[in-house]
């Protein structure tokens, strides 16, 4: 005798095929494959250093920025004094050299992030099409506030952090912020605008971060501390 249901059908068959695949996914979710393991070390170590940074970025990002941009803001001082000579010449300067690494890593990553969140919401609220985005970005930085205080804060912590009087400090920015104005309008817009277009916003900071190297390195060579320790004017 034939029961209903003994025969397979198209539909059944169907069903049957969708559990098994479920079921094999679950499986591979909790058991790992063989050689999986071996094949994750494998992996180049740049790789895996950018996944963990990529994680680190996702849950810490303040300190992530942080930490790279006291490694990278060193290092573009230290380029800095190899390039212009001035390590040969009169020794390594160990104090100009943290003092930058304190710049890069505690006093400016944080207006920083919040300058890159606030372009980037300011876009969405009025509606910029993306095509037109990093060009009002880039308008909006370097022509209405960013560049104007960026350049100043920097000349100015730095001068805190050499220990000059208040009137010391703004000497120091009135006397350079015009030059370094001139100079980051010929480098950074263009830099800005590939910035803007194809890195997304998480990652827009490290990008500058890393263009730094260079920025940083033409800071240290251009305005260095040490010859900036300008009288109080009369």
């Amino acid at each position: 005798r034939r029961f209903m249901g003994s025969k397979s059908t198209p539909t059944s068959n169907k069903i049957a095929a969708q559990a098994k695949a479920a079921s094999d996914a679950v499986t591979a979710a909790h058991v790992p494959a063989k050689g999986t393991m071996t094949g994750a070390m494998e992996r180049p170590v740049w790789r895996r250093f950018m996944d963990a940074y990529e994680h680190s970025l996702a849950r810490r990002p303040i300190l992530t920025k942080s930490i790279t941009g006291g490694i990278l803001f060193g290092l573009g001082d230290f380029l800095g004094q190899t390039l212009s000579g001035q390590a040969r010449e009169e020794g390594f300067d160990r104090a100009r050299f943290i003092r930058a690494a304190l710049y890069g890593g505690v006093f400016y990553p944080i207006p920083a992030h919040l300058h890159y969140n606030f372009l980037e919401s300011l876009t969405v609220r009025i509606r910029i099409s993306a095509t037109k985005a990093p060009f009002f970005k880039a308008f909006v930085e370097q022509f209405v506030y960013w560049s104007y205080l960026s350049n100043a804060y920097y000349h100015a912590v730095l001068g805190a952090l050499q220990g000059f009087t208040p009137q010391m400090i703004y000497n120091r920015v009135e006397d350079t912020l015009w030059e370094t104005l001139k100079a980051q309008w010929v480098f950074w817009i263009p830099v800005q605008l590939v910035n803007f277009r194809y890195v997304p916003v998480r990652h827009q900071l490290n990008f500058v971060l890393v263009v730094s190297l260079v920025w940083t390195s033409f800071l240290s060579i251009a305005f260095p501390p040490e010859k900036k320790a300008l009288p109080v004017h009369e």
